[in-house]
């Protein structure tokens, strides 16, 4: 099936949660996971639907902006916390839908600079601090949640200094390995699990924004995650071991089958890593 068939199979079912644009009938745009509203427009920004060629997504966008706060957060729904991840994730969503651009963004960048963690990294702060140094520290998740955002974003060099902060948490936590934060993002056997869409905490995803930081591309951490990546590889191409449930239908996120949307992954992944001459 085609990219515009897919996507248009998806807009298709824009009321399938009940709600607006694949929201919940009590309007959380967070849930359910994998096909919520969040989830759907990364996958179809992944697929290449821009606001452009396709008008109902700047009704999708303005629908998501109404859980826009004063100071920038984003709220899932009326009653939920304002949540890093939730801010960074939808404007990462937006930026693959070309969006980016769009004005009433930028307090919501602000307020993901405003709140970087002292470790370097973002977190949520949905359990109490003292519970442990694991606890405490950032999520590794979400940290990778705002990197995929900024890198849409025209950064200045004081804001890149602040997110090579945020890329040094995510290298430390290649060598750590633990589950950190709140809500414990560890690597482990799952984590290596190539993953397509990009989703959720894994190698593929971690790599792939990455290699969009020069910091990032010279550090041998980095290098360490890409050799592992590139074993994954099957003559230049992606094969999901892990697809969300959600989309394994799809023939972009067929568990143990070429996809073509990955793998376009994988060549920017190589276009950016041989840009900073990463065997050197």
């Amino acid at each position: 099936m085609s990219n515009q068939a897919n996507i248009k199979t998806i807009i298709d079912q824009k009321d399938n949660n009940i709600g607006k644009f694949w929201s919940r009938e009590d309007g959380d745009i967070h849930a359910p996971h994998g096909s919520s509203t969040m989830d759907t427009l990364t996958v179809l920004g992944e697929l290449g639907a821009t606001t452009k060629e396709y008008p109902i997504l700047f009704e999708a966008i303005d629908f998501v902006l109404r859980y826009q706060t004063e100071d920038g957060a984003f709220r899932y729904s009326k009653t939920s916390s304002k949540l890093p991840c939730m801010t960074a994730r939808i404007l990462a969503a937006f930026g693959r839908l070309g969006a980016h651009t769009d004005k009433r963004m930028e307090k919501s960048y602000q307020r993901l600079l405003d709140i970087q963690w002292s470790d370097g990294g973002w977190r949520c702060n949905t359990v109490k601090l003292g519970k442990s140094p694991d606890t405490d520290a950032s999520n590794p998740g979400t940290t990778l949640y705002v990197l995929d955002a900024f890198r849409f974003r025209n950064n200045s060099k004081k804001e890149y200094d602040q997110l090579d902060k945020g890329i040094e948490f995510l290298l430390k936590h290649w060598t750590i390995r633990r589950p950190m934060g709140p809500c414990t993002f560890g690597i482990g056997s799952r984590f290596f699990q190539v993953e397509y869409p990009f989703l959720r905490y894994n190698l593929f995803y971690y790599v792939y924004v990455l290699s969009f930081y020069d910091k990032a591309k010279q550090d041998d951490r980095f290098k360490e995650a890409y050799t592992a990546l590139l074993a994954k590889t099957e003559n230049g191409k992606i094969l999901p071991e892990n697809p969300h449930r959600t989309w394994r239908r799809f023939d972009f996120a067929k568990k143990g089958e070429v996809s073509h949307l990955a793998s376009k992954r994988w060549k920017e992944i190589e276009t950016n890593v041989v840009a900073k001459n990463i065997d050197d």
